[in-house]
């Protein structure tokens, strides 16, 4: 019995997320580019691909109340897959990945971080491998499927009831709640340095594995400690002083990290914060 292969070059649900990030990283950095065009070519109304990515995402989207139900929904869109115009589809997919690589350098974005990488996988062999290719590969992946759609469900409980609690707080309890919330997203990303804009550029367009994202950090952290150094040199309160030094301490946490997280990207631009301040205040 054949193994059957995974190909994110064919990947629809793939493609879309390497496209999106790249838009993001692009609104970031600034940049001007092809990226908008290229996702309402391929991915606009009545497209045989933006039709293929809508049972993508119900696939990941669907929250399944049991394991039968979720196997039976499934089916249907394995079905609904099946009854789309596949050489069409594949005439699309196959021009879509030639603009890609003719505007863009396709093995770095094809190794965009994607966070559902796995569930995006599952789906594909699902969509282009009937079951009796390799029974066993097929209900492997039915299993991330159904295990992705469970847990959704379960995280979305977990914010019902968070939104319940809220609820039943009297109104000026709820406003400043919102209030809170509020400035605490503004403070975190309302204005972002180029220095903390180009961190997440590069988190965002990082590889699946992380290498090169670490090897950014490893640049940019011995850069953040002289920085604190220096202005813990000219720090005269004690105690800030002591703060100072302990942080760049701790850098070495997320220095030797095999791998890297949100919270510690969250880490980095709060440090960069603190030494854009240091160097308002000694400025």
């Amino acid at each position: 019995m054949k193994k059957l292969k995974h190909s994110k070059y064919k990947n629809t649900g793939i493609l879309f997320e390497m496209l999106v990030r790249k838009l993001t990283s692009e609104t970031l950095t600034s940049d001007k580019s092809l990226t908008i065009d290229i996702i309402k070519k391929y991915f606009g109304k009545n497209t045989e691909l933006a039709k293929e990515l809508q049972l993508y995402q119900n696939l990941i989207k669907e929250q399944y109340k049991s394991e039968a139900y979720a196997l039976e929904y499934i089916r249907d869109v394995k079905n609904a897959h099946d009854k789309l115009n596949q050489s069409v589809l594949k005439r699309q997919r196959y021009n879509l990945v030639k603009e890609i690589s003719e505007n863009f350098v396709f093995e770095h974005i094809s190794k965009t971080r994607i966070n559902n990488y796995k569930v995006l996988a599952s789906i594909y062999m699902l969509f282009e491998h009937s079951e009796s290719s390799n029974p066993k590969q097929i209900i492997n992946c039915k299993t991330i499927i159904v295990e992705n759609g469970m847990r959704s469900k379960k995280i979305n409980l977990e914010k019902d009831m968070v939104l319940e609690t809220y609820s039943k707080q009297d109104q000026d309890m709820r406003l400043l709640s919102y209030n809170l919330l509020i400035k605490k997203f503004n403070n975190k990303y309302d204005t972002l340095s180029q220095s903390q804009k180009k961190l997440l550029e590069k988190y965002i367009t990082s590889v699946n594995d992380g290498n090169v994202f670490k090897q950014y950090i490893g640049k940019i952290i011995p850069n953040i400690k002289k920085e604190l150094k220096t202005h813990s040199n000219t720090v005269t309160d004690k105690a800030t002083k002591i703060k100072v030094e302990k942080l760049s301490e701790m850098l070495c946490s997320v220095e030797n990290k095999k791998v890297l997280k949100e919270s510690h990207v969250l880490s980095l631009l709060r440090y960069m914060d603190l030494i854009d301040e240091l160097k308002q205040v000694h400025s």
